[in-house]
């Protein structure tokens, strides 16, 4: 599973990411302040990223969850971003602060949200490798969610079934391999993602495409929407314009520039 964000990874001046093996994140990502000639727009992934934008003077801390389209990415010039991108459904959230509040929107929060003040050690790190072990540390102490229950149980199992089959697993279907109702499959997913299965289901299939793009920038688009979880070719170009704005096609030339 590849979570991309074409935008920020071809755009953002000096990009760099490190990929972990820390339960519930993704990747560690890092770069300096918006160019003012490629804007930075952030397209649906499903995940929720801590931000840290690191000035001379002081630090700024934001969190959002996934956006439902592509969106514009604001970012302050003369500091260097360090984020982590959470896996989908396994984020930390600071205290008060729900999965609903932050879908489809960026909430600046106190750099101190998770229980310390890490805005020194951010300074004195000169990597983004030290980075990732500061914030690592502080959300090792700021985890503060519960064992699994049944409802937990659930989603994670739903989520596995909706990337084990590109996107394509019908709520009804996912209600009888559960056992349970369509309505509790849907309430225990929204819970955790703030999102329904369904359109979760349409940024996995989002995502396919940009990777199999990505591994394949001169595309055979037919051969393309059945490999990415789609019944046919119009319909994948329906969704991607959806998410995109663009066309594939569009997306690809824009890519390749």
């Amino acid at each position: 599973m590849n979570l991309m964000q074409p935008f920020v990874q071809k755009n953002a001046k000096g990009y760099q990411s490190i990929r972990t093996t820390t339960p519930g994140i993704f990747e560690f990502y890092s770069f300096l302040e918006e160019p003012k000639a490629q804007p930075l727009n952030a397209v649906p992934d499903g995940c929720v990223d801590l931000l840290f934008g690191i000035g001379e003077k002081d630090v700024r801390c934001y969190i959002g969850g996934t956006v439902l389209k592509m969106k514009y990415w604001p970012f302050d010039e003369n500091r260097r971003y360090f984020g982590v991108r959470f896996l989908p459904g396994q984020c930390i959230l600071p205290k008060d602060l729900g999965i609903a509040d932050i879908i489809n929107t960026d909430i600046e929060i106190p750099v101190s949200a998770y229980g310390s003040d890490i805005s020194q050690q951010l300074y004195e790190a000169d990597s983004i490798g030290k980075r990732a072990k500061v914030v690592t540390e502080l959300l090792k102490k700021a985890d503060r969610r519960p064992a699994f229950d049944t409802g937990e149980e659930i989603e994670s199992y739903i989520r596995r079934r909706i990337y084990e089959t590109n996107g394509t697993l019908s709520i009804r279907e996912i209600s009888e391999e559960t056992g349970y109702s369509e309505c509790y499959t849907r309430r225990v997913f929204h819970k955790t993602h703030g999102i329904s299965p369904k359109t979760f289901e349409k940024i996995v299939r989002f995502q396919n495409i940009l990777n199999e793009m990505a591994k394949l920038p001169s595309t055979d688009y037919y051969a393309l929407a059945l490999e990415s979880g789609y019944y046919d070719q119009s319909h994948m170009v329906k969704e991607f314009k959806s998410f995109m704005g663009v066309t594939p096609e569009q997306y690809r030339k824009y890519m390749a520039e």
